[in-house]
């Protein structure tokens, strides 16, 4: 199998071991990280909508997992929508409501809005 994208993915010791993460689970996680970042990285040269789109929501699932791999519960409020590329929502408005289940949605954004 051939890579094409490689990043240094560290995970947070404390939390793997509050956790009480065994080897094969970190594993995973790093592996599903290592994912979330090559999608992001195609988002990057993406200029088609409808594949924006699709690799937003492909993020979204891959965020719904970590947070299973990691015993937490799955909720999307936790998940960072604003910080995926090409995405026009307001970041200092969304990271003041991060966790509360308020989104602050610009209606332009080719990933959130409602235009196309």
């Amino acid at each position: 199998m051939k890579t094409f994208y490689k990043k240094n993915i560290q995970l947070n010791t404390n939390l793997i071991q509050q956790k009480n993460l065994n080897n094969q689970d970190t594993e995973r996680i790093s592996k599903l990280h290592s994912v979330k970042e090559c999608f992001k990285s195609l988002m990057e040269k993406e200029s088609d909508v409808e594949r924006l789109r699709y690799f937003s929501k492909l993020i979204t699932q891959i965020d719904f997992q970590l947070q299973k791999l990691w015993k937490f519960e799955q909720d999307v409020t936790y998940h960072r929508f604003w910080e995926l590329p090409k995405c026009d929502c307001p970041k200092s408005d969304n990271n003041d409501v991060w966790g509360l289940g308020h989104r602050f949605i610009n209606n332009s954004c080719v990933l959130h809005g409602n235009k196309n």
